[in-house]
């Protein structure tokens, strides 16, 4: 794939960006940020760590798979798709920061979505004869990221009549979030995982990868009522989500299970045996947390808590997706391991596991009305720990 190492650049240093602009939200809870809106932030934040960082890392390993695989498609359409998500993503990034939902921030924000969709098609198209059973999820993977759009739409209708439509308008925000985090993220990450374990020569049967496959299909599919629990629902619906959060739970732990028996840690390194790990341990507490809120009362208290909904989405976006991200540039670029890259690696995962437990701590505190007023302090603290540990791992970044 034509250059490969400049797209890697270019994703590190997008997640350097996603960093400095959370480093100025904690900076602007703590004390003040003079000139700027913390919701236009917020919006430039999540808009740009979607697109500017996942998306366009997702779209890069997806692309080297298929030219390595798939020697007679023409890849110049997925070099576009990945310029056109580019030049969206910084346009989202300056024109959310600057005035959150306009025109303009609302014209990169669809273009990039029709982005999205084109690499759908595309994907289709050009694997449609193929069994890999990695295949199967980047597919998958990419028709959550198109079927989520629909909760796009319901914000971009329900926004003008917010306070006729309240439950609508936050119904579809979490349309969109569930479809994201738990089908576009999570399918694609075990899609491009199993092209890890394949390229350290694991395989899995299809048997088994078709089984785990459709019971976590089945699950996020339908597992969006486990985001909507707030809602009142007849007993028959609320006792059918529950299966669902089973079925997705054990779906989890049986891929867990049969990953845990390969011999996939003895061939990795240390710092990517402290990757995998963490990234393992956040799959599958995903899964239990979200199998928990089919529980009435915590259901209750963790949909209420904003604490607790943004340690679930830095849960899976940060401590899971992002950390796997890293893992598989250190993977696929052969990087030389200097020691200065192994501390900002760990610098890294030290400040993303520290602001899981601060966010932690805030949820539970707050139940038990437990002022903790340092905690700002400290997720300050931890954020510049994170943009620091990106920005060391960007700076030394030498591919061979």
């Amino acid at each position: 794939m034509k250059n490969f190492k400049f797209w890697v650049k270019v994703c590190v240093f997008n997640f350097f960006l996603v960093s400095v602009i959370g480093a100025m939200m904690r900076y602007n809870m703590a004390f003040s940020l003079p000139g700027f809106n913390h919701k236009f932030m917020q919006e430039s934040h999540s808009h740009f760590a979607f697109y500017g960082w996942v998306s366009a890392t997702v779209f890069l390993f997806v692309t080297k798979y298929l030219s390595e695989n798939f020697p007679k498609i023409d890849l110049a359409k997925y070099q576009y798709l990945m310029i056109s998500n580019q030049i969206c993503s910084y346009g989202m990034l300056i024109s959310f920061l600057y005035g959150g939902y306009f025109w303009l921030s609302i014209v990169f924000s669809s273009v990039a979505l029709f982005t999205g969709f084109a690499y759908f098609v595309f994907l289709l198209v050009d694997t449609k004869s193929n069994k890999n059973p990695e295949i199967i999820w980047l597919k998958s993977g990419a028709f959550f990221a198109t079927f989520s759009a629909i909760g796009i739409f319901g914000l971009a209708y329900f926004s003008t009549k917010k306070d006729n439509f309240e439950i609508l308008f936050k119904a579809s925000t979490y349309f969109y979030l569930h479809y994201q985090y738990n089908g576009f993220f999570l399918f694609t990450c075990i899609g491009l995982f199993l092209i890890l374990l394949k390229n350290s020569g694991i395989q899995i049967q299809e048997k088994f990868n078709k089984t785990i496959f459709w019971l976590l299909f089945f699950s996020c599919f339908f597992g969006y009522g486990l985001s909507i629990l707030w809602i009142e629902m007849h007993p028959i619906l609320y006792g059918f989500f529950v299966l669902i959060s089973a079925i997705q739970l054990i779906g989890a732990f049986l891929l867990l299970n049969r990953i845990r028996t390969t011999t996939l840690f003895k061939k990795q390194n240390s710092i990517q045996k402290i990757l995998l790990s963490i990234f393992g341990f956040a799959f599958i507490l995903k899964f239990i947390l979200q199998s928990l809120s089919a529980i009435p009362v915590l259901a209750a208290f963790a949909f209420s808590n904003i604490h607790i909904v943004i340690a679930y989405l830095h849960l899976v976006l940060l401590m899971g997706v992002s950390l796997f991200l890293i893992c598989l540039i250190l993977h696929h670029t052969k990087i030389i391991l200097t020691k200065i890259l192994k501390i900002s690696i760990i610098l890294m995962v030290f400040g993303i596991v520290c602001n899981e437990l601060i966010l932690g701590l805030l949820g539970f505190f707050s139940v038990f009305y437990i002022p903790f007023l340092s905690a700002r302090y400290w997720l300050l603290f931890v954020s510049i720990a994170i943009m620091v540990s990106i920005g060391m791992f960007f700076k030394i970044l030498k591919l061979k």
